[in-house]
């Protein structure tokens, strides 16, 4: 039998889930500043961890703008005493969580900021 070998351009399977940044999330922000604008009413989707890690997702952790977010619980670190969000994003075929925690000031008037991301599925 004799092989062939066919020459041409060829096609590199990429990973639909390597786009989006994962791990622990550093994103340079005036956290202070940012508190104080939503005070006076600029970005309210600051106030709304489902609106935050949408805007900041699409703009600085890869995220697309066609992607599905939804809100998934509400928890407390007392040792912190931070309240934290858990919100799922559908990015294509891939699964994740998103961290946001509230670092400035306790409930409904105060901002999240996006803490981490982590993929569910593989």
């Amino acid at each position: 039998m004799r092989k062939i070998r066919l020459f041409g351009r060829r096609q590199q399977q990429q990973d639909p889930c390597m786009g989006v940044k994962q791990g622990q999330v550093s994103i340079s922000e005036d956290l202070l500043m940012i508190q104080q604008l939503a005070d006076n009413g600029e970005n309210p989707w600051r106030l709304n961890p489902v609106q935050t890690a949408r805007q900041i997702g699409i703009e600085k952790l890869g995220f697309a703008p066609t992607d599905v977010f939804r809100f998934q619980r509400y928890y407390m670190d007392y040792s912190l005493g931070l309240n934290y969000a858990l919100v799922q994003a559908q990015h294509g075929p891939c699964l994740f969580l998103i961290e946001l925690y509230q670092p400035v000031r306790q409930g409904s008037t105060g901002i999240w900021a996006v803490e981490r991301v982590a993929i569910v599925n593989d």
